[in-house]
C-alpha cells in the first residue's frame, strides 16, 4: 500500500490491486484563503470523512465524484471502522461536536486516521485501536491536539509506524503549530520521505517508527 500525504489531514491510500481511498480531503481556499493548499488532482475510487467540517470532508472539490463511505463500510480491498471521539476535551462544546477515528484495513494492515480529535486517548479508544500498523495523529494544536498529548496517543497506540499530520505549513495559514514540536516529543527521530511512503504488511520491521511527509498539493 502507498500512503500519499496531501495536505492538512488528507491523505491518499491506494492498496496492493490499484484501489485508492481518500481520506478526510480538504476545501482549497477555505477559511478565507487560509487553508492554501492546491486543488485534488487524484481520482480516487473511494472517499471518507471523519467528519463533516470542510478541512475534512471537501467533496464537492474533488476532480471526480468517488463512492462516499458513510458508517462503516467496505469499498473494494477498504474496510472502514469508526469510532466516536471529540473535538476538545469538552466532549465537542467548544471545537464542533464530535469526530470519527477511523480505523482502517487493507492489505494486512490496520491504519487508524485520529481525525480531529482534540482529547488524551480513553481506554476505550485504546482498547478498540491499540497496536496499530499505522498511525495518523494531528499535531498542530489550537483545534485539535497538540505535540504533547498527540505523543500521548502515540505511547499508548503503540504503532508501528506514526505519521503526523494537520499542522502549520507555508501553505496553511491556519492558527497552527508547526511539525517540529512533535519532532521534539519523539526525541528528534524521523527523517522526511517526501509526500509518500510505501507501507507493507508489519513493516514494519522497524517499531516505533516516525516518517514524516512533505504535502504534495
Amino acid at each position: 500500500m502507498e500512503a500519499r500525504f496531501l495536505g492538512h489531514a488528507a491523505v491518499l491510500l491506494t492498496s496492493q490491486d490499484g484501489t485508492a481511498l481518500l481520506v478526510d480531503p480538504y476545501n482549497p481556499g477555505g477559511f478565507g484563503q487560509k487553508m492554501g493548499y492546491g486543488p485534488i488532482p487524484y481520482r480516487a475510487d473511494a472517499v471518507v470523512c471523519s467528519h463533516e467540517h470542510l478541512d475534512h470532508c471537501g467533496l464537492s472539490y474533488l476532480p471526480n465524484q468517488p463512492h462516499h463511505i458513510e458508517g462503516n463500510g467496505e469499498f473494494g480491498p477498504f474496510s472502514v471502522r469508526r469510532y466516536r471521539a471529540f473535538h476538545d476535551e469538552y466532549g465537542g462544546r467548544r471545537r464542533g461536536g464530535a469526530v470519527d477515528v477511523l480505523a482502517i484495513e487493507a492489505d494486512g494492515m490496520t491504519l487508524v486516521h485520529l481525525s480531529d480529535v482534540g482529547h488524551s486517548p480513553t481506554d476505550a479508544l485504546v482498547d478498540a485501536l491499540a497496536r496499530p500498523d499505522v498511525l495518523f495523529v494531528p499535531v498542530g494544536g489550537f483545534y485539535t491536539i497538540g505535540a504533547a498529548q498527540a505523543r500521548e496517543w502515540h505511547r499508548r497506540l503503540a504503532p508501528s509506524v506514526v505519521i503526523p499530520l494537520h499542522y502549520k505549513t507555508d501553505r496553511c495559514g491556519l492558527p497552527l503549530r508547526g511539525r517540529a514540536d512533535f519532532e521534539a516529543q519523539v526525541g528528534g527521530r524521523g527523517a522526511e520521505q517526501g509526500s509518500c511512503v510505501e507501507l507493507k504488511s508489519r513493516m514494519i520491521t522497524f517499531k516505533d517508527s516516525v516518517v514524516l511527509l512533505r504535502p504534495e498539493c
